[in-house]
């Protein structure tokens, strides 16, 4: 499996776009466009996914399916999880990270582990997502967006301008499967994406 995901991303990265996030064995997040972030804040969101990815597996193995997708210090969680105490408890690790997020959404569900073909069935949704957002869009360089499916919910996350915004999310509510879009996308500032920082 490792070796697998070590072609797809290397395969991935020879393209103009960000390539596929694998987590736990699923892929989850497709960038759509260019990547805003300088490396360092790039570098920042990555180890914060892993550090978090990484406490919610040794807490709790195979009894809950945890995605994290972390832009800009901002965390996205969704998933399923043994019950509310579970989907606190998660919520409350990405504050004890060494690198705090700024914000937290917590779209974990209480309900057991996906299936792989559940899974399967959200990343082709989120494949076609991100084309019906590229041919919307038109300019990838002004697209600036995280798309992740869980459980047939599209988020949308990232950087952008408000047009971009409404017009990815229309195009995404669009695509077949799709059961809601959530707009998670930061409005893009004047100076660089991660100007607050």
């Amino acid at each position: 499996m490792k070796k697998l995901i070590a072609a797809l991303v290397a395969a991935s990265c020879l393209s103009a776009c960000v390539p596929l996030v694998f987590v736990g064995g699923a892929a989850v997040g497709l960038w759509v466009g260019s990547d805003p972030r300088r490396p360092e804040v790039i570098k920042a969101d990555f180890d914060l996914d892993a550090q978090l990815e990484a406490k919610i597996i040794d807490t709790y193995k195979e009894r809950a399916h945890v995605n994290v997708s972390v832009f800009n210090d901002v965390v996205l969680l969704t998933g399923e999880v043994p019950d509310e105490a579970a989907k606190q408890q998660v919520e409350q690790f990405a504050g004890q990270m060494k690198h705090k997020p700024r914000k937290v959404y917590n779209e974990v569900v209480v309900a057991l582990p996906s299936s792989g073909m559940n899974r399967l069935n959200d990343s082709q949704i989120g494949a076609r997502v991100k084309t019906a957002v590229l041919a919307e869009a038109g300019d990838t360089s002004a697209v600036h967006i995280m798309v992740v499916t869980e459980r047939q919910v599209v988020y949308l996350m990232g950087v952008s301008k408000p047009d971009i915004i409404e017009r990815a999310a229309r195009a995404a509510s669009r695509v077949s499967g799709v059961k809601q879009v959530v707009k998670l996308v930061e409005i893009e500032p004047d100076g660089p994406a991660d100007a607050a920082k």
